[in-house]
């Protein structure tokens, strides 16, 4: 077969000085397709590279490492497969134009080559509504959900009064915002209510801003109850490849650094039966450790979302993320975890996963769905 790795996402990187032995001899000119810049001469590998590299060098197939120039038609059927880590919301979100995401979508729909991920899959997942309710009718944990539609000239005060009865329901004062499509933590933003009934100049302005963001699939600003926990307890970020379970991530984002210019500020934690204390005493700051038994619980749910997700004849995502966050506001002792969010083409905190080597598993997992897919 003749499989084609879209890569330039320019970030999730990983520095040299972690780089797995098999990635060490990768040559400058692979280096240079995708970096992303740390500091003045200092830069780290995208892990997208780095994934295709290993595919490169180990599959027994004819690979060759595509890049936004080879977007169309006429590249893509060259080959059987293609892999597009360079992905169409990616590709609209660097260009902020939301004709680029239909050019890609069309060039994935009339190529003859098997695109990853699924266009039905990639859809799913960005309309966050959508899954949301699909989830909690099939009795997953999610968290309550109502949405406006962006569009020019949204009346913010008709909005802010229908968040406002909303609050009342909840039971809270505080609430989040954030558009759909999100990602890059872009639009996210904390608010509370009583606040802004008082002033609410902020909030027209808010308002104001996401009408002028890229608008593709169904735009909707998305508004939850604003859980407490949830900057205080681990978001646990589950990765499956090919439907099987590979390892989990805990995170703490600073709220304070998302959508913001330059790195989050992150802190880890990992499963104890998957805790390395080696290769954790090496990290910038000691990880935490997340109770196996939470583990347990959060994978029997993962597996059930993936019997609900979008397939096609060609089985699981070859790379998939469900992430839990702390907790729902419910009558348990112990409040429930609930699914924050599911990622068709997920960060894989390289830098931060290397007691695993996230790089090589998702390079095998891609190699082991080429080769199922030359025995159908």
């Amino acid at each position: 077969m003749k499989i084609g790795i879209v890569v330039g996402i320019n970030t999730d990187s990983i520095s040299t000085e972690r780089f797995p032995k098999w990635l060490e001899d990768i040559d400058d000119s692979l280096f240079n397709l995708s970096k992303e810049k740390w500091g003045e001469g200092v830069y780290g590998l995208s892990s997208d590279v780095a994934i295709a590299y290993y595919v490169k060098k180990f599959s027994k197939d004819e690979v060759d490492i595509l890049t936004k120039k080879d977007i169309s038609v006429k590249v893509f059927n060259k080959y059987d497969i293609i892999f597009g880590f360079y992905e169409p919301y990616y590709y609209t979100h660097t260009k902020k134009d939301s004709n680029y995401y239909k050019k890609y979508n069309n060039i994935i729909r009339n190529t003859t080559a098997v695109f990853f991920q699924p266009l039905e899959l990639q859809k799913f997942v960005l309309n966050k509504k959508l899954y949301t309710d699909t989830l909690k009718k099939k009795k997953i944990p999610v968290m309550d959900t109502i949405s406006f539609q962006i569009r020019d000239n949204m009346n913010s005060i008709n909005i802010l009064d229908k968040i406002r009865i909303q609050c009342d329901k909840w039971g809270t004062s505080n609430f989040i915002t954030k558009p759909q499509p999100g990602g890059f933590g872009i639009g996210f933003k904390k608010w509370n209510i009583e606040k802004l009934l008082q002033n609410n100049t902020n909030f027209v302005s808010y308002i104001k801003k996401i009408e002028k963001q890229v608008r593709i699939e169904k735009p909707l600003l998305l508004v939850q109850e604003f859980v407490p926990e949830f900057e205080k307890f681990f978001e646990v970020r589950t990765y499956w490849l090919n439907g099987t379970y590979s390892h989990s991530l805990g995170t703490i984002i600073d709220p304070k650094s998302l959508g913001v210019s330059g790195f989050e500020e992150v802190k880890f934690a990992y499963p104890k039966s998957e805790y390395n204390e080696k290769v954790m005493s090496t990290y910038d700051h000691i990880p935490e450790i997340l109770d196996d038994k939470l583990i347990r619980k959060l994978k029997k749910i993962g597996r059930e979302i993936l019997k609900i997700i979008p397939q096609n004849k060609y089985g699981d995502p070859f790379i998939f993320r469900i992430d839990f966050g702390c907790c729902m506001n419910n009558q348990n002792i112990c409040r429930d975890y609930f699914v924050n969010e599911i990622e068709y083409m997920p960060n894989l905190f390289p830098e931060y996963s290397t007691h695993v080597d996230i790089l090589q598993r998702v390079g095998k997992a891609m190699i082991k769905k080429t080769n199922n897919l030359k025995r159908k």
